[in-house]
């Protein structure tokens, strides 16, 4: 098949089923600038920064952050044309002034389209001919900037081994279908091999580990991961040396915890460290195969950047951060005594504090979730609460931020997100947020990107307080505007299932309501802090 019908038969398949268009989190330049902060290295600046997509779909995990930040610049290229048009109407509908999204080739991109500081390829490169993944490993060179940072994620092997079975055989039940009509039929394989697989075999382990993917995702994922013409995994080494033969050299990961040999036990971290020790790329590598690792999220730089990279986290770095986590004590409030408290982090991690420095800390940072503290405004908590000299709360600190990050259950950030860390007399919801909230006819929730670029859905109700906070209303104009609302009929309130009719009975519901779905806004990362 010629190039040009490559492009066309993937231009087809995408104009049929469009990807979901929507924030990933691990892809924000924001958190590609934190890692690579992490590891020693400058990158621009994030408010003024260039910013290329390569298979940006309708623009869903590109135009949030445009949307963030307006001095920013934004470019997304597609070759489906309708996902391309999806995208120019949501610029539209944002009133963005500072995105572009193009229909093109990305075989056929060249160095004139200029230079971008973060360039982004996320759920591409697997599912593409290999001439158009050396195009986006091409473009991520030559259009890269020299302290800039590309992020390209793929499918791995091994992990990737025993789940081409299962997409073979759902591939072959598919046949020669029409492409919506071959989801049935696949999905039928994959009930049928999971009730007839024998027990304790690598088909049905896959299977095990695959059916709940494959039960609970959308259509439209199963279709372009496990259907899709293409779908080519590739080792985590054989990626690196693709992106060194294009003058490029590897950062790190965005999920960084898997990267750290402290995270594993002795007997599966000692022979590495001596074998392998000096080359993070081998014992990476080896972990996948430890992991059996089937999907990575993979930060480079040009040579000469990354050659600053440093694997040692140093304690400058570490104090220069600004900090969210959670730390849900099994036994109530966390109190600052030496009191041993369990407590649930992110990631479905645990800890055990016993420490009152790192209780107080672990208590800021809960009060102000998902909004980032400081390195220096957690010290300064501890040594206002606790009476501690500033070189006793640091030094207690340390080690707890160091492992925390290590084991990737604090977020961090080289600069302060614009979150709000308690609710605002006058909450600002953005205007650019504001404009895509419109809920399907009959939906129950509808789904935006919050100011940390993840995906969070929003029930009727928080959908229509958020479009009213616009920074002009307080609590009581919150209340009046919901209950305008509900005589417009945009909204019902229900009293054992019934309609509420009543004027006061109204009034009531609405005063009841906007306290809980304010409170639900900010913890969902949606409310700006308020301006000083």
């Amino acid at each position: 098949m010629q190039l040009k019908e490559v492009s066309s038969s993937l231009s087809e398949y995408y104009d049929a089923v469009p990807y979901e268009s929507m924030a990933f989190p691990q892809s924000a330049p924001e958190h590609l600038q934190a890692v690579a902060g992490l590891f020693g290295l400058s990158s621009p600046p994030i408010e003024t920064a260039r910013v290329l997509e390569l298979g940006c779909a309708a623009g869903g995990n590109l135009l949030p952050f445009a949307a963030r930040y307006p001095r920013a610049r934004v470019l997304g290229v597609d070759l489906s044309s309708v996902q391309v048009e999806q995208g120019k109407a949501l610029i539209a509908e944002m009133g963005l002034k500072n995105a572009e999204i193009r229909r093109a080739d990305l075989s056929t991109l060249a160095r004139s389209l200029g230079t971008f500081d973060y360039i982004i390829c996320h759920g591409v490169y697997s599912w593409v001919p290999e001439s158009v993944g050396k195009a986006i490993l091409r473009i991520a060179s030559e259009n890269l900037s020299d302290n800039g940072l590309a992020y390209v994620s793929y499918n791995t092997y091994p992990g990737w081994k025993s789940r081409e079975i299962v997409r073979d055989a759902m591939i072959l039940r598919g046949g020669s279908r029409e492409l919506k009509e071959k989801l049935p039929y696949a999905r039928g394989m994959l009930e049928y091999l999971y009730a007839s697989a024998r027990p304790d075999t690598v088909l049905k382990l896959a299977l095990e580990e695959m059916r709940p993917i494959l039960q609970n995702y959308g259509d439209y994922y199963l279709l372009h991961e496990f259907l899709e013409p293409y779908n080519a995994p590739c080792y985590f080494h054989e990626f690196v040396e693709r992106a060194e033969a294009n003058g490029l050299d590897y950062v790190g990961e965005s999920e960084t915890f898997l990267m750290f040999l402290s995270n594993y036990s002795a007997d599966i971290a000692e022979p590495l460290l001596r074998e392998w020790g000096s080359s993070q790329v081998s014992v990476e590598q080896y972990l996948d195969f430890v992991n059996n690792r089937g999907f990575r999220q993979t930060i480079l730089a040009k040579k000469n950047h990354a050659s600053g990279v440093r694997r040692q986290l140093s304690s400058d770095m570490l104090q220069s951060l600004f900090l969210s986590g959670v730390f849900v004590s099994e036994d109530g409030p966390l109190t600052p005594d030496e009191q041993p408290q369990a407590c649930n982090l992110l990631r479905r991690g645990t800890i055990t504090l016993s420490q009152p420095a790192l209780k107080v800390a672990a208590a800021a940072l809960n009060e102000a979730y998902p909004a980032t503290l400081s390195f220096d405004a957690l010290a300064q908590r501890v040594i206002t609460e606790l009476k501690l000299s500033k070189t006793a709360a640091r030094e207690q600190l340390l080690p707890f931020v160091e492992e925390l990050v290590i084991k990737g259950f604090l977020r961090f950030r080289m600069s302060e997100p614009d979150i709000a860390a308690v609710l605002p007399d006058r909450p600002v919801v953005s205007d650019e947020t504001r404009a895509t909230l419109k809920p399907p006819a009959g939906a129950d929730a509808v789904s935006v990107s919050n100011l940390l670029h993840e995906p969070v859905y929003l029930n009727i109700l928080e959908a229509r307080v958020a479009l009213l906070m616009d920074g002009s209303r307080d609590e009581e104009a919150l209340i009046a505007g919901l209950v305008e609302d509900a005589g417009n009929g945009l909204i019902t309130f229900l009293n054992d299932g019934a309609p509420v009719s009543e004027p006061a009975a109204i009034e009531e519901a609405a005063r009841n309501q906007v306290p809980i779905a304010a409170a639900s806004l900010r913890a969902k990362g949606l409310i700006r802090r308020a301006k000083k």
